[in-house]
């Protein structure tokens, strides 16, 4: 299956149509797989930007069509090893197509991946080898009974990215409905000191998971170039718990940090306090809206984390648009926020929207009567990656206003 023929075919027919592969080769012999040829083909397209480090070794292999979906991002599993450093004892319990693992061992760390489907086992042992990361072991076997049946002293750390489809192949997001659940057995791993990763949807609730769990030290909302990829729950007890047999939730100082990523690494970290008692976020009015003052809109993690309140405290001068709009303005520009900055050139009347038509604009809005889509249509203007038109409501009377910017 995995000899000479096989691998020149996808590298050479990567740019054709499989379907027509398919068609064009049916009947004739091969000394190799077809249809798992045609599906090397797919997946590489589908992850060329996602996996191009890994994809330069011609031989890189991928299990099966789904596999693609569910790797993580080369960007966000070099984050990942970026938190654990060198120098650990690794065990991944959920290994799949192996890419936090492998980079994890290429970051210098002993690294045990467990996989519980035998052909994917395989596949991460030959990508492994055609790789030469020879500090990445591979057993076949499920988490559960990893666990149950090996001692777990002397292991520094355990990452989990759970299964988020069910046995009908239907996406799930919470940790019950997820393979394995982590909830019933997280406590055995940090009872023997290791710290826990567990990988989560970006779309559970950040104090709903406090609630599901003892110990977190830290949740990272990690982005890529603006979209939200993942929940990551950091797990660990501290000292004092693991000497403390009657310790409960230990959840007293969680550290949430929102951290958007591109090619080259971090672009911004934003973090707070859970449950910090900061004094209230400042409701901005109309008055707040001048020319030459800045609009400020989160990026995805720092959405995620709801931390209108730390940003206005954070931030001189920063006030909310309104209670329910997560945009921000302020006199003042800070170049350090974590999200997309607007230099305000003015507020729009009716009459200036009718000398706007044709002009380039991107339009968003942001609890705003119409959707975006709805409002470029009515005033008619072009694309632009630099000029705005914002649309929201402002203040406690909730007035939707219309603004002119540029992008900073």
């Amino acid at each position: 299956m995995y000899n000479r023929e096989f691998f020149s075919f996808v590298n050479e027919h990567f740019n054709s149509n499989p379907s027509e592969l398919l068609l064009k080769y049916a009947g004739k012999e091969k000394n190799f797989d077809l249809n798992f040829a045609t599906t090397q083909i797919i997946n590489r397209r589908k992850t060329k930007n996602k996996l191009p480090t890994f994809l330069s070794e011609s031989k890189f292999l991928f299990p099966d069509a789904i596999s693609s979906e569910q790797a993580t991002d080369e960007r966000v599993a070099r984050f990942h090893a970026s938190l654990i450093g060198s120098g650990k004892n690794i065990i991944d319990l959920t290994a799949g197509l192996g890419i936090d693992a492998m980079c994890m061992a290429r970051s210098g760390n002993e690294v045990t991946a467990i996989e519980l489907d035998s052909t994917k086992a395989d596949t991460l042992r030959h990508n492994a080898t055609c790789l030469n990361i020879p500090n990445l072991k591979v057993i076949n076997d499920s988490c559960e009974h990893y666990i149950n049946e090996h001692d777990l002293t002397g292991i520094d750390l355990f990452f989990i990215d759970p299964s988020r489809r069910d046995e009908l192949k239907q996406r799930t997001y919470a940790f019950s409905d997820c393979s394995p659940d982590v909830t019933s057995f997280y406590e055995s791993i940090v009872d023997h000191g290791s710290t826990l990763m567990i990988k989560a949807s970006p779309l559970l609730d950040i104090t709903a998971v406090i609630k599901q769990f003892k110990y977190i030290q830290r949740i990272y909302a990690v982005s890529v170039k603006g979209e939200c990829k993942e929940l990551l729950i950091v797990i660990r007890k501290a000292n004092d718990d693991q000497n403390n047999s009657q310790s409960d939730k230990s959840n007293g100082h969680i550290v949430l940090s929102a951290i958007d990523l591109d090619d080259d690494g971090i672009i911004s970290s934003f973090s707070i306090t859970y449950g910090s008692k900061n004094r209230a976020e400042a409701i901005a009015d109309l008055n707040d809206i001048t020319d030459g003052s800045y609009l400020y809109e989160p990026n995805a993690s720092v959405m995620k984390l709801n931390a209108g309140r730390d940003i206005c405290n954070q931030f001189p001068g920063m006030k909310k648009i309104s209670e329910n709009t997560e945009l921000f303005v302020s006199p003042i520009l800070h170049t350090d926020f974590p999200g997309r900055i607007i230099e305000i050139k003015r507020k729009l009347s009716s009459h200036d929207l009718k000398r706007l038509k044709g002009k380039g604009y991107s339009v968003a809005v942001r609890n705003y009567p119409l959707k975006a889509e709805e409002l470029k249509k009515k005033i008619k203007v072009g694309e632009s990656r630099e000029m705005f038109i914002y649309g929201f409501r402002i203040g406690n009377d909730s007035k939707p206003i219309l603004v002119e910017g540029k992008k900073v």
